[in-house]
C-alpha cells in the first residue's frame, strides 16, 4: 500500500470562516494606540519582509529576559482576497536596544485565529516564549504551530514543522476487525477494536462477514488538529495539550482520536500523557 503524505496548502485556498474583513478591521481598531497596528503593512526595511507583509497580531511582553517589555509582532505575506498568510514570522523589537530579531520556519503558513499569539514560558528558563497557531484550511481540520524563544535576543524555533507531526502511529488492520498499532515515539504497541464499524468494512470489501481481512489496510495519522498551551504548573511552565486523528482506509474513516500532553525537556518535546479513544458505536 502506498504511503500517504499530507499535502501542503497553498495560498490559493479560500477560507472565509477564519479572518473576515470585519474581524480584521476590528482587530486593527483595537490596536490603534500601539506603534504597530494590526492590519497595516509591516515596513521595517532592514528585515526584508517584502512589500506584501502585514501585521497580523501584536503584543507587548518581556520575551528576552531583561525585565523590559518587548514588542512582539506577528507578520506575514497576506493574500487580501482570502486572508491566507504565507511566511508567518515572529518579529521582536527589544524594549531596551530597539533592535529587531525574527524567527520562523520554511513553509509556516495558514489562517491565523483572532488571537494567534500566545506568550508564556515553555522551556522553564523563566523567560516567556512565543507561540503562533494558524489553521491550514481544507477538510482535514489541521493546524500549524510554531514556538520560538527570544531569550537574550537569540531567536530559536523550539517547535517547528517536524514537531507539528505530533504522535506517530503505524500499523495495519488484522483479522477479527482489529488494528495492530505501534506508537513510534515511545515504541509501544496496542490493539484497536474496529467492531463498531464492521458492517461498513464488510460492505467496503475490507473484511468478510467472519472478520477475515480481505484488503491490506494501513491506518495513518494526521498532524495536530488541535494544540493549545495547558495551564502553567507550579513553576510557571506551560505544557502542550493536543489531539490528532487516526484514520483508516480513507480520510473520513476516523478510527480514533489520539490525545497527548507534551513537555519541553532537554531540547525535545517529551510525551507526558498519551490516550486513545475506541468507538463502541459508529454509524
Amino acid at each position: 500500500m502506498k504511503k500517504r503524505k499530507w499535502l501542503k496548502v497553498s495560498s490559493v485556498l479560500l477560507l472565509s470562516g477564519f479572518l473576515t474583513f470585519g474581524s480584521f478591521h476590528a482587530l486593527q481598531a483595537k490596536a490603534a494606540t500601539n506603534d504597530f497596528k494590526i492590519g497595516e503593512k509591516f515596513t521595517i526595511s532592514e528585515l526584508n519582509m517584502g512589500d506584501q507583509a502585514y501585521i497580523i497580531d501584536y503584543k507587548e511582553s518581556d520575551v528576552t529576559g531583561d525585565n523590559t517589555k518587548d514588542k512582539v509582532i506577528l507578520v506575514g505575506n497576506m493574500d487580501v482576497s482570502s486572508f491566507f498568510i504565507d511566511d508567518l514570522t515572529i518579529v521582536v523589537q527589544d524594549g531596551k536596544s530597539k533592535k529587531y530579531s525574527k524567527a520562523t520556519y520554511e513553509g509556516f503558513c495558514g489562517y491565523p485565529s483572532e488571537n494567534p499569539l500566545f506568550i508564556g514560558d515553555f522551556t522553564g528558563d523563566k523567560t516567556a516564549d512565543v507561540m503562533v497557531t494558524a489553521a491550514t484550511g481544507g477538510s482535514g481540520g489541521f493546524t500549524n504551530h510554531m514556538i520560538a524563544s527570544f531569550k537574550d535576543n537569540k531567536p530559536q524555533v523550539i517547535f517547528d514543522e517536524e514537531d507539528n507531526e505530533g504522535i506517530q502511529i503505524e500499523g495495519k488492520f488484522i483479522d477479527g476487525f482489529k488494528a495492530a498499532l505501534t506508537v513510534k515515539n515511545i515504541n509501544q504497541s496496542f490493539t484497536l477494536d474496529l467492531n463498531a464499524k464492521k458492517d461498513h468494512y464488510i460492505n467496503s470489501g475490507i473484511y468478510d462477514e467472519s472478520g477475515k481481512l480481505l484488503t491490506e489496510t494501513e491506518p495513518f495519522m494526521g498532524p495536530f488538529g488541535f494544540l493549545e498551551p495547558a495551564p502553567m504548573d507550579i513553576n510557571g511552565v506551560h505544557t502542550l495539550r493536543g489531539s490528532q486523528r487516526l484514520v483508516g482506509y480513507y480520510n473520513a474513516d476516523t478510527l480514533s482520536f489520539i490525545n497527548s500532553v507534551l513537555k519541553y525537556e532537554d531540547g525535545n518535546w517529551e510525551i507526558k500523557e498519551l490516550q486513545y479513544s475506541t468507538y463502541l458505536v459508529k454509524e
